[in-house]
């Protein structure tokens, strides 16, 4: 009788732990990780998100670049979070969905936070999917 409730007492525990562990498990993987992108690499990693985007939808970015006007088909403004390769050429942007861009002015050094998603805008008279990063948190910076 004593090693029945032994073995039953090492089960409990046994079973408690790994409950234990299940549940911070669960937890963790409910929590979003933010990608803090690097100023030095941010070209490369825009890249990458354009090349690889299923690997970054729904994440969370954060990141610190330059904000660039763009006008759409109807002459509407909008901005994206740019940066340029390090070896110059071309830079390359993200789109930022975000209510007002008053306090900011053309090409500000801004620090973005946001969700990435992917939406769909008329271009040319045709619809086109594009990536766009949903903005919970945007600063000036100098």
């Amino acid at each position: 009788m004593k090693k029945t409730a032994g073995a039953f007492a090492v089960l409990l525990s046994a079973g408690l732990l790994l409950a234990g562990c299940a549940e911070k498990s669960s937890t963790e993987s409910a929590e979003k990780k933010i990608h803090y992108i690097k100023t030095s690499v941010m070209y490369d990693t825009l890249l990458d998100i354009y090349q690889n985007k299923d690997d970054y939808l729904g994440e969370t970015l954060h990141m610190v670049g330059t904000l660039y006007p763009s006008k759409d088909d109807n002459d509407e403004i909008f901005y994206s979070i740019y940066a340029e390769p390090q070896s110059g050429g071309d830079g390359i942007g993200l789109e930022l969905d975000w209510s007002d861009f008053s306090e900011f002015e053309d090409y500000d050094k801004i620090m973005v936070e946001g969700t990435l998603d992917q939406t769909t805008v008329q271009d040319q008279g045709r619809h086109r999917e594009i990536l766009i990063l949903r903005v919970t948190t945007i600063e000036k910076r100098d």
